[in-house]
Formats: structure tokens, C-alpha cells, sequence
């Protein structure tokens, strides 16, 4: 991963760690459990703050990424208007790498990184179009972003493994399963995610202008 730290100021960096600081208090009433204590809160909030500057694809760039050839196949077919539309569509269902976040069990502390068929196989040919479609569905969970930088880490040294489950699984699915605020999960098969693509896939289409 390329070192956008330049585009990261000191100030921004103290601003990110306070809204980690006032996050961690949610934890205060654990004893014996200091989240804060195990985490770098000033490490953490310029890893989550440099994963974030990097450069993001348009729609346009990820459909390519995804199936380079995909615009000379629909002008092969003709496609136009709500067919070319139906076929930019389900290219980015099935083909483009999505990731899913969430946390359960007590506190909270337990967090899942979703990964679907795609993310699973690109990874080892692409992983970093798997990290931007991570660093996205990271921002709806903070514990997760806070830890992005290490988890990504984990993930490039742990392609082989991910992909293995992924294979053995009926749906070709994988999941990574830790403890805030430790950025080691551990990777098992993810059968039972319910994947519902229409909102995001109907945004990406809209934004692409049709």
C-alpha cells in the first residue's frame, strides 16, 4: 500500500484520535479491560486517516477493473438505454469485489469483515481494489477503521488462507472474525451472509450515469 502521509497533517491526525478517545469511553465501564491501554490511539488515527486519502476509482474505472473488456462486449451486443444499464448492473453484482462490516456479542467487541465471492478470488490478483471496497464499508464502523491499516496488513499476508475458505465454502464467501481492539482476525467461511446489493449497485449505476 503506497504511503499517503504527506496529504496527513499533525492537526487532523489529534482531531481523529480525540473522536477515537471519545468512542473508547463507551468501554469505560468494563473493569479489567482497558481498550485505550491496548490501543495506540495516535497510531491508530493516522493509520485510519492515511488509508483513507487514497485514491478511490470512479464507477467507470472499477467496472473496468472488474471485466476490462466489458464496453467493447456491449457495443458487440448493441446494448443501449435499460439494457446496457442491465448488463453494466450485473457485471458489479457478480463480479466486483464488496465488503460488509459489523460488530455483535458483548460490548460490541467482536467484529466481521465480510467478504463476497469476488473480493475473495480478486484478492490474490488485486487486492488492492479489495482494500478500497474494505476502507468504504469501514466508515459505517469505527472500531474497524480505527484498526484498517494492521487489518490490511493481516490480509496481505494471509491471501492463501482467506481463499482457501472462501473455496471450501458453498458460496465461495469468507469472513474475518476478531476482538477490538485486536487487528488479528481470524479468517472462517461466511455461508449464512446475506449479501443485498440493490441500494449500493443501483447507486454506482446512477452514478455512472446510466
Amino acid at each position: 500500500m503506497s504511503d499517503h502521509g504527506d496529504k496527513v497533517t499533525e492537526g487532523q491526525v489529534q482531531e481523529r484520535a480525540a473522536q477515537i478517545r471519545e468512542r473508547l469511553k463507551r468501554w469505560e465501564y468494563l473493569k479489567g479491560f482497558d481498550v485505550a491501554a491496548a490501543l495506540d490511539v495516535e497510531a491508530a488515527a493516522r493509520r485510519s486517516l492515511r488509508a483513507r486519502s487514497r485514491p478511490k476509482p470512479s464507477a467507470h474505472d472499477l467496472l473496468k477493473a472488474v471485466r476490462p473488456e466489458w464496453e467493447r462486449e456491449a457495443a458487440r451486443q448493441q446494448l443501449t438505454g435499460e439494457a446496457l444499464v442491465a448488463f453494466k448492473r450485473q457485471i458489479l453484482e457478480s463480479e466486483t469485489p464488496q465488503v460488509a462490516c459489523d460488530t455483535d456479542g458483548f460490548g460490541d467487541l467482536r467484529y466481521h469483515i465480510h467478504l463476497n465471492k469476488a473480493a475473495v478470488e480478486t484478492l490474490s490478483s488485486d487486492v488492492e481494489l479489495v482494500f478500497e471496497a474494505l476502507e468504504w464499508a469501514t466508515l459505517a464502523v469505527p472500531e474497524i477503521d480505527e484498526l484498517i491499516s494492521p487489518i490490511e496488513t493481516f490480509i496481505r499476508a494471509e491471501v492463501a488462507a482467506i481463499q482457501s475458505i472462501g473455496r471450501a465454502s458453498s458460496t465461495g464467501q469468507a469472513q474475518l472474525v476478531g476482538i477490538y481492539p485486536c487487528p488479528i482476525p481470524i479468517p472462517e467461511s461466511d455461508d449464512d451472509f446475506d449479501w443485498d446489493l440493490a441500494g449500493k449497485i443501483g447507486d454506482i449505476i446512477h452514478h455512472m450515469g446510466g
